[in-house]
């Protein structure tokens, strides 16, 4: 203990006596550090945390597929079907989306977000309500008890966390329902942990077990698999009881209809895994560079230090003392450059959180906890064990006299450590190339990500979104006019250019599909039916997004419930299904409707489910002639509105006026178009944004160390120089050859990482838009841009060089 207490005091007096050197180690340690654990807490959040279920690693959802679709809901009579499925599943429970519903009370109104859900939901996840019980069986039926259950979040800050609220009724769109429940505080759907939100408000799901529908897939079915069931094995199952239902006819032949489970683990994380793991590659790429980087500046003090090292042992220092003298030192560094990289990572880890899209999952959960504290104390204690050990072993080979008479004249350390040093710049600036092409592919592929046509204009567009309660809008009539007439109390606003309703707002929400039937077209033989996106709209919603006219005429209020039924399609559906024909004037029928509806318009083709995904066929129909299909009106829809100047302006009237129409009617989702087309292409730009500064780190740091390495060579090689200018050498040639020694390691290093990014850059594929893993213009650019930066890195010492004065390094000697 005395032993170390002694290396400690030395350690500590050495390096505040060389505090330059201390404080570019430290913080070249934190950085590193600090971003790997920064990075780890997202790791550890969303790959590694078990999800806050029982047993999670036994749940799977279970998905439905045919011809078009690749991956959709199930629907109610093969939910049931599912749970017959005894040797397969343990049991099998069902949620559903629902619109956000409108909370009243003495609180105010609220709209609320709400799913619906089976009475057996929190069983089949193994989770207990905080308070209460979920729904029973009877509650469970068509027309059943007026039930619902709370989310935690909601329980504590609209009604205090009061647990008197259990059999209390509260009102819900205008109807009295009564609080049987309350949701655990870490509950999630399963499909919500890609939200920094769940829905508050679970109501019954009530479905007709004496008669279930079979061809409405519209619920997620969330199954608990017996022991030794593995998901494989039960998507093997489920592809078997699939073709008996079609040889029994349920579903035609011609549809291909099957059925699949996928672990609930792979659902959550699997769409973020490869982004995380490319992260997670590149941040350690970069721990890497910083430890190379420190290293070069610890080898360089001990090549500086050799002559010390020699009186120590000389004087009887063994060598345990002095490998636990540099063993204090290394471990003063890592610990110290843990500390601040912890702190770094705690700020980083609240960036992430603020920047980080919705669709990296479980991002509430974030934080830095004991695993990243383990994992932040394992890379620092690592770390400085390593710098420790490492100028003790080259010091453990060293000649004492050599060292000696080394320190006496100033040479140059000799050759093995002008290999070191060499080999130092190659590690550098290959690791630099590796990380600056991923970050160029990223980059490349954000550009053409940008440039994508979305089909309408999001500048100057406020959005809201509004949820008419069933209890007071219980028919088509009073849904129509409320929206007719606001809409026109909008457009009187100044400012206002346009503005109009949508159903579902592009690149916002998942919209669904819904059959087609087309007069004098018949589905060709061998292919099962026509389908297509289905959209309302009223009108002023095409102008107000300015989505493109190619033919025929816009919707107008005498689109009414008595007029003409007609219908609008986009570009691909008019492609597909009126292949050289113009579709204006033909006949529709949609969404399994009787009636036949004119096509008055094509509209050009918009990006809604995603900017990376083909655009799909599409319908739009008159918000005004939508009237009951599908069972209900559209009571939920989202105001758009274009305006002259700042549409964020308009936030405060439009509040006014739907206060105006409906005093107990909340105003939600309130933003412009521009962050929702942001939203959109958040996840890209969180990659890109952290690809691209991990990268200009590497660059910065290989750039410090070349000029670290190459300067300490000048100043190693004073006398050299010294001797070259006296005896007639001239400026250029000493730069020249400074330059030529500095640049031919940079050379081998950018060659070596443009090497490994040929080999590495195909694990990028899944992050790319329109760019090849080998991107030409990325691999002729980046080796440009490092030789440049070595280059600039070498000539302040190189131009230094040049400045030696002769005599004074002769008489140095």
């Amino acid at each position: 203990m005395d032993r170390f207490r002694q290396d400690l005091r030395h350690g500590v007096r050495g390096l505040l006596r060389a505090r330059a050197f201390t404080l570019v180690a430290v913080a070249t340690l934190a950085l590193g550090i600090g971003a790997n654990s920064a990075i780890f807490s997202v790791v550890n959040a969303v790959l590694l945390k078990p999800l806050p279920y029982r047993a999670p690693g036994r749940l799977a959802l279970i998905w439905s597929q045919w011809t078009n679709f690749n991956k959709t809901w199930v629907s109610p009579a093969e939910y049931l079907d599912y749970q017959k499925q005894d040797r397969l599943f343990r049991d099998v429970a069902a949620w559903g989306e629902n619109d956000d519903v409108t909370l009243t009370g003495n609180a105010g109104p609220e709209s609320v977000p709400a799913m619906v859900a089976t009475a057996n939901l929190l069983d089949v996840v193994g989770m207990k309500p905080a308070i209460g019980r979920m729904f029973s069986a009877a509650e469970d039926i068509p027309n059943g008890p007026p039930v619902v259950v709370l989310g935690y979040g909601l329980w504590q800050r609209r009604f205090g966390g009061n647990p008197d609220i259990l059999g209390q009724f509260i009102d819900i769109d205008g109807a009295r329902q009564r609080v049987v429940g309350v949701l655990p505080a870490e509950f999630r759907f399963p499909l919500e942990f890609q939200s920094m939100s769940t829905a508050q408000i679970v109501q019954p799901m009530q479905l007709d077990r004496s008669a279930p529908v079979r061809g409405s897939h519209g619920i997620y079915g969330i199954a608990r698999l017996e022991p030794g069931v593995s998901v494989a094995s039960a998507t093997a199952a489920l592809h078997a009881l699939a073709q008996r239902w079609t040889r029994e006819g349920l579903y035609p032949a011609d549809m291909k209809f099957t059925a699949f489970a996928v672990s609930l683990d792979d659902e959550v994380s699997g769409g973020a895994r490869v982004a995380l793991l490319v992260l997670s590659a590149a941040v350690g790429l970069l721990l890497l560079l910083t430890c190379v980087n420190v290293a070069n500046l610890i080898l360089a003090r001990a090549d500086g230090r050799a002559r010390e090292v020699a009186v120590r042992a000389a004087l009887g220092a063994s060598r345990g003392d002095l490998l636990g003298l540099a063993l204090t030192e290394g471990l003063l560094l890592g610990v110290a450059g843990g500390v601040l990289g912890l702190a770094l990572a705690w700020s980083g880890v609240r960036l992430l959180v603020a920047q980080a899209p919705t669709s990296v999952p479980r991002l509430a959960e974030l934080s830095v906890d004991g695993r990243v504290l383990v994992v932040t104390s394992l890379l620092s204690v690592s770390t400085g064990v390593m710098f420790g050990v490492v100028p003790m072993l080259r010091g453990a080979r060293l000649d004492l006299a050599e060292a000696l008479r080394e320190g006496a004249r100033g040479a140059s350390g000799g050759e093995g450590r002008r290999r070191g040093r060499v080999l130092l710049i190659v590690a550098e600036t290959a690791l630099a190339a590796l990380l600056a092409v991923g970050a160029g592919l990223t980059v490349h592929s954000f550009r053409n990500l940008q440039h994508i046509d979305l089909g309408f204009d999001p500048s100057h567009v406020l959005t809201a979104r509004l949820a008419l309660p069933a209890a007071r809008y219980d028919s088509a009539g009073p849904v129509v006019r409320f929206y007719q007439q606001l809409a026109e109390r909008v457009r009187a606003l100044p400012g206002v250019q346009a503005a109009g309703f949508v159903r579902q707002l592009p690149l916002a929400s998942t919209i669904g599909d819904a059959g087609v039937a087309i007069e004098g077209r018949p589905v060709p033989p061998g292919e099962h039916g026509r389908s297509a996106d289905w959209q309302v709209v009223s009108p002023g919603y095409f102008e107000a997004m300015r989505m493109r006219l190619v033919r025929g005429r816009l919707f107008t209020a005498a689109d009414g419930p008595g007029s003409v039924p007609v219908v609008a399609v986009n570009e691909a559906l008019a492609r597909e299904y009126f292949a050289g024909v113009d579709p204006l004037g033909k006949r529709m029928r949609v969404g399994g409707d009787t009636t036949w509806r004119t096509i008055v318009a094509v509209i050009g083709d918009v990006h809604h489910n995603s900017l990376l995904t083909p655009v799909k066929r599409k319908w739009f129909l008159p918000q005004a002639q939508w009237g009951m299909m599908f069972g209900a009106p559209r009571r939920a829809m989202t105001l758009v509105v274009r305006a002259a100047g700042d549409p964020r302006a308009l936030q405060g009237p439009i509040r006014r006026l739907v206060h105006e129409a409906d005093p107990d009617l909340p105003v939600s989702h309130l933003r412009t178009m521009t962050d929702v087309v942001g939203a959109a292409t958040r996840e890209q730009r969180f990659t890109m944004a952290l690809m691209a500064g991990f990268a200009a780190l590497a660059v910065l740091l290989a750039a410090v160390g070349t000029y670290g390495v190459v300067s300490y060579a000048v100043g190693q090689r004073t006398r050299e120089i010294g001797i070259r200018l006296a005896l007639g050498a001239e400026a250029g040639a000493v730069r020249g050859l400074v330059l030529r020694q500095g640049m031919a390691p940079a050379v081998a290093g950018i060659a070596v990482g443009m090497a490994a990014a040929v080999l590495s850059t195909r694990y990028l594929r899944a992050l790319l838009y329109q760019v090849a893993p080998l991107d030409p213009v990325t691999f002729g650019v980046i080796p440009i841009l490092l030789l440049s930066v070595a280059a600039a890195a070498m000539l302040v010492p190189a131009v230094r060089a040049t400045r030696i004065d002769p005599v004074e390094a002769l008489r140095a000697e």
